[in-house]
């Protein structure tokens, strides 16, 4: 399974997104962000997965955070690579 992260610019940002997620019945959790996508000092961000990331996506839009990245992960057998999908505008 393909999971992706969502990389904000608070730890609260954070927990507001995930009680959002979880409201609306998207399966998501609270997990820290790779050292490669880490946004400042904030090391906190939002992890779903494949299935649920379109409703993920929405709801992160409707939140009225800014500043978040939503970056895919992609395994090998001796790293992870990030790439970044979308942004805030």
């Amino acid at each position: 399974m393909k999971y992706y992260y969502i990389v904000l610019l608070a730890r609260s940002q954070a927990f507001l997104l995930e009680q959002r997620m979880k409201a609306a019945g998207i399966p998501c959790e609270i997990a820290y962000m790779p050292r490669e996508i880490m946004v400042d000092l904030c090391n906190m961000g939002i992890k779903v997965d494949s299935v649920n990331l379109n409703l993920a996506i929405a709801v992160l839009s409707r939140s009225g955070l800014y500043g978040w990245k939503v970056f895919e992960e992609t395994l090998f057998p001796d790293r992870a690579v990030y790439t970044c999908i979308r942004a805030q505008k």
